[in-house]
C-alpha cells in the first residue's frame, strides 16, 4: 500500500548553480550522486522525515537521450529553459501489489524496474520504480517507489537537513490539468482514494479538487479562466504545478530569503511564494504550520 509521500523532483540546467540557489533559500543541501548509465545527477533538499526534495540535472545529454524515454524527457525539457518542478513520487510497501492492483484497474503501467545511484563516498543505493503509461517527467500522473534500504538506515547515510528557513516538510503538491474529472478518476485508482474537497482557486483562476493522501495534500487544478494554470498549460502542458514546503515560522523564512535579496509574494495568509526565476524555474509555497 501507499505509505507516504516521498520526493518532488526539480529539473535543473546546470546542478551546481541550482544547489547554491536552493542554498541562497535558506535550504540545506546535499550531495546526492550519478544515475550510473542514464547521465544524470542530483543533490538532495532532506526534510525531518524520509520526504525530500530532489535538484535533478543532466551531467551528459548524449547519454540520457540515448539511456530512453525518461532520460531524453528530461534532457529536452532542460535544453532550453533553466528548470522546473518535473515530478512527484510516493512509497509503497509492496510495489508488486501496487502495479498489479493498477493494471487490474485498466492502468498501463511500466515496472517495477531497478534504479541505482552512486553516492560521492562510494555507497550505492537502490530502489524500484514503478510509472503509470511512460514517463514521469512533465505528465499529469505521479510515479512510485519502494526503497529496497530502510528508511532509518538511509537517512543515517544521507543525513537531515538544519535549513535556515525554518523548513520542515513537504506537505503538498498541485497539479495542472486540462480534464479535471478525468484526472480525479485516475488519482482515485491510483490512490485508491476519494477526494476531499472541491473548490475554486481565484488567485490561480483555477477549478480544483483536493485528495489527502497519508496526510499529504495532493490539487489537481484545472483553468477556469485566464491565469497561472493555464499560462503553465500551454507553456509546458500538464503537470506538476507547485510544490509546497512547511516552515516553522514564516517571518523567519522571510527573513532568510532577505538575507539572499529576495522578497517573496504573499499569497494568502501564511502562505509565501517564492519567485520562480530564485528557485530555478519552480513554484514552491512556503506556508506555516497548518
Amino acid at each position: 500500500m501507499i505509505t507516504r509521500f516521498d520526493h518532488a523532483v526539480i529539473a535543473v540546467s546546470d546542478l551546481d548553480r541550482a544547489v547554491e540557489a536552493y542554498r541562497s533559500l535558506g535550504f540545506d543541501v546535499f550531495p546526492g550522486g550519478r544515475h550510473e548509465h542514464r547521465g544524470t545527477h542530483n543533490a538532495l533538499i532532506r526534510f525531518g522525515g524520509a520526504d525530500y526534495i530532489e535538484l535533478l540535472g543532466v551531467y551528459d545529454p548524449d547519454k540520457a537521450v540515448q539511456s530512453g524515454l525518461n532520460g531524453r524527457t528530461l534532457a529536452e525539457f532542460v535544453r532550453d529553459r533553466e528548470g522546473g518542478l518535473v515530478g512527484h513520487c510516493y512509497a509503497t510497501d509492496d510495489i508488486e501489489a501496487e502495479a498489479a492492483g493498477m493494471r487490474e484497474a485498466g492502468l498501463e503501467m511500466v515496472g517495477p524496474f531497478e534504479m541505482r545511484r552512486e553516492r560521492p563516498d562510494g555507497r550505492a543505493l537502490t530502489w524500484r520504480l514503478l510509472v503509470p503509461v511512460d514517463v514521469p517527467w512533465r505528465r499529469r500522473w505521479p510515479f512510485f517507489i519502494q526503497w529496497d534500504d530502510p528508511d532509518e538506515e538511509r537517512l543515517s547515510v544521507e543525513g537531515v537537513g538544519a535549513h535556515r528557513n525554518g523548513a520542515r516538510t513537504v506537505t503538498g503538491v498541485a497539479v495542472a490539468v486540462r480534464d479535471l474529472e478525468e484526472a480525479v478518476r485516475l488519482y482515485s485508482t491510483l490512490f485508491n482514494a476519494e477526494p476531499g474537497r472541491r473548490d475554486e482557486s481565484a488567485r490561480l483562476a483555477a477549478k480544483r479538487v483536493t485528495f489527502d493522501i497519508c496526510g499529504f495534500t495532493i490539487d489537481l487544478l484545472a483553468p477556469s479562466g485566464d491565469g497561472p494554470v493555464r499560462r503553465a498549460l500551454e507553456r509546458d502542458g500538464e503537470g506538476p504545478f507547485e510544490v509546497t514546503v512547511e516552515v516553522a515560522d514564516p517571518e523567519a523564512a522571510v527573513e532568510a530569503l532577505a538575507h539572499a535579496g529576495i522578497e517573496p509574494e504573499e499569497t494568502r495568509e501564511g502562505t509565501l511564494r517564492v519567485p520562480s526565476g530564485a528557485a530555478f524555474g519552480a513554484r514552491m509555497a512556503l506556508a506555516g504550520p497548518s
